[in-house]
Order: structure tokens, then C-alpha cells, then sequence
């Protein structure tokens, strides 16, 4: 299947994003996991809706596993649900949150972004990832994917040309997707 852009989050920042896409008359695919018809009553459920019926076509259920990138662009990601089938786009959004979202995984050494492999800003040293005291700010939630200036996500310290990344899947010092760019860059592809 083929889109303009593809938006892997169908919480508040991926909602707002596809809102975004949509308004510049993109064909737009948005990727949420997790959702249920059990959580019809909740924000982003109703959020997914209204971008259905905008236009947009939500995986909702659905989850990005995997994606191929090649001379620094991303060509497409494959699905849990859709294995068989790439999806494909010009432009891609990540914006699919940290831990409790599973936007960001960790292993016993290492936190790491599970659909692109970009680079994560954290602390090495899990024992540093945390404060022990529940009530204290907890480090790991500043952790996050890195950006460049221009809010497009780094994986192997290089900038992925039509990979940007928004919302609380950021590190605490990544630049935030400027939106005037991404339309800019769209245009460019």
C-alpha cells in the first residue's frame, strides 16, 4: 500500500500530526496500537476516529514492527497485521511515545527504538535509570530518540532524510519536527 505519509503513534502527537498532514491534502495512513473497541470512550480512540473520517486510513489494533531504509530514506515498515504487505510513503512520522507506550524498549543494558533502530539518548548503566524513590523526577523519562536541528531522527549519528520524529518519543534536548520543513521537504521528494 502506498501513502504521502505514514504516522507510527495514534496517541495526542500522533493525532496532531496526522490533523497536519491531512490539512495539506496528503493521503495519510496512521498506525495505532494498542487501541480496542473496549476503549471507545477514551481520548485517542475518539481522536483515531476523527482522522477516519477525515480520510485517513487508521491500523488501529496495529503495530509497526520493522521498516526498510536505504541511501537514508525510509521506504516502508511492515505491520504486525499486515506483514505481508510494505506500506510505503515519501514521508514518515514517529510519534509513538516511550516505555508505557513501547515507543522505547530496553534490555538489561541498553534502551533502544524497536521499528527503526534510531539512536536513543539514555544513560548506560540501568541502575541509573531510575530513582529509587518513587516520588523523585525519574530519569528515564527524559530519555529518547535523537533528532537533528530539523526534528529528523538520527539512527547511526546520520539524519534520516524523510523520518521525523514529535511528541513525547523525544529526547528532553531533541529538536521538535518543524512542521514547515516536513511540507517543505514533502514538496521537494
Amino acid at each position: 500500500m502506498r501513502f504521502d505519509a505514514i504516522v507510527i503513534g495514534g496517541g495526542q502527537a500522533g493525532c496532531e500530526a496526522t490533523a497536519r498532514l491531512l490539512d495539506a491534502s496528503l493521503k495519510v495512513c496512521l498506525i495505532s496500537a494498542g487501541l480496542t473497541m473496549e476503549d471507545e470512550n477514551t481520548d485517542p480512540w475518539r481522536e483515531n476516529r476523527a482522522m477516519a473520517q477525515r480520510g485517513a486510513t487508521v491500523l488501529r489494533g496495529d503495530r509497526a514492527v520493522s521498516a526498510v531504509l536505504e541511501a537514508g530514506k525510509v521506504l516502508s515498515v511492515r505491520t504486525v497485521n499486515l506483514d505481508d504487505e510494505p506500506l510505503e510513503a515519501a514521508l514518515f512520522i514517529l510519534a509513538t511515545g516511550k516505555y508505557f507506550s513501547r515507543g522505547l524498549l530496553s534490555d538489561m543494558e541498553h534502551i533502544y527504538e524497536p521499528v527503526f533502530g534510531a539512536d536513543v539518548d539514555y544513560i548506560p548503566g540501568r541502575s541509573h535509570w531510575y530513582d529509587q524513590d518513587f516520588s523523585a523526577p525519574q530519569p528515564f523519562l527524559s530519555f529518547g530518540v535523537k533528532t537533528d536541528e530539523r526534528g529528523r531522527v538520527l539512527i547511526g549519528g546520520k539524519s534520516i532524510g524523510n523520518l521525523y520524529a514529535t511528541g513525547d518519543i523525544l529526547a528532553r534536548d531533541a529538536a521538535e519536527a518543524d512542521w514547515a520543513q516536513i511540507m517543505n521537504d514533502y514538496a521537494g521528494k
